[in-house]
């Protein structure tokens, strides 16, 4: 074979597997930068550094019961607690001139509790063993405007005195739960549900993703906070996210810079209790 077409040939191929290469690769980011799609839970110590899953479960007399397990990885000699802060989230305001009023949701916290579970595999999926109760630490000592300031909480691991060293090094898991009063709200005629998307978090040192399932009620609509109330069915101001199990289950990526605070939800039948008045603040 002539010298000239050999080249011609060695070089096609060259172009076809550089080719494949591409697609491979392009494939690989694509499924990268989406959420993988719903799945069966991996064993804790294949999860991302950082996760959280809620599930909420309206209560008749219009209480939300809240429940968390939160894993993240801690570094060698982590000192500090698992913070979590509570307060007034705004959900939108309507268009309009002068003394506008703004709506907030203005949850009250109260059965706060947080444990450490061990990480072995069969124990944390199917039958969590607790390896101790966590410290519950109360903070509103700065609180004058409940709208603005919020109320700290903090999950600390007990250590042996003298030792500053909080959370061994590696993989930790803590379930959190409360109770949320004042979140059953009237807001332009919708009645619904609201929760704050304030959830504790942990080492804050990888994009974290969120999941939150309905035990009743539903679907989920997003709260835009800085836009004419409108709860969002398609959830567009949250980055990276899909809906499962016929709305009642949202996961996403945490995103420092979304504009929504809160998802709402309508009630159960079971729900034996009015809504209240959205909390209005008006600016000055």
């Amino acid at each position: 074979m002539p010298k000239p077409i050999k080249i011609i040939i060695a070089g096609a191929i060259g172009f076809a597997a550089i080719l494949v290469v591409v697609v491979i690769v392009s494939s690989m980011i694509t499924r990268i930068s989406d959420l993988p799609p719903d799945r069966v839970r991996l064993p804790q110590q294949a999860l991302t550094p950082e996760e959280i899953t809620v599930t909420a479960a309206p209560q008749a007399d219009g209480t939300l019961q809240v429940s968390e397990r939160l894993i993240f990885d801690a570094p060698e000699g982590a000192d500090r607690p698992i913070l979590w802060y509570l307060g007034g989230e705004s959900i939108g305001w309507p268009a309009g001139d002068g003394d506008v009023p703004r709506y907030a949701v203005m949850p009250r916290a109260s059965e706060v509790s947080a444990r450490e579970l061990d990480t072995v595999e069969e124990w944390t999926k199917n039958d969590p063993v607790e390896v101790a109760q966590l410290n519950v630490t109360r903070d509103d000592s700065d609180v004058d405007d409940l709208f603005y300031d919020d109320v700290g909480y903090e999950f600390a691991n007990p250590h042996p005195p003298g030792e500053n060293v909080m959370w061994t090094k590696g993989r930790h898991v803590v379930d959190v739960s409360y109770v949320l009063d004042d979140v059953y709200l009237n807001v332009e005629g919708h009645e619904l549900f609201v929760l704050p998307l304030q959830f504790p978090s942990g080492s804050n040192e990888a994009p974290s993703i969120r999941t939150v399932s309905l035990e009743a009620g539903g679907p989920i609509r997003c709260l835009p906070d800085n836009m004419e109330f409108e709860p969002d069915a398609d959830c567009s101001g949250l980055d990276k996210h899909r809906f499962a199990e016929g709305g009642t289950r949202l996961t996403w990526q945490e995103d420092m810079t979304s504009s929504i605070g809160a998802i709402g939800f309508a009630a159960p039948d079971t729900l034996q209790t009015e809504p209240i008045p959205v909390y209005e603040h008006r600016r000055n």
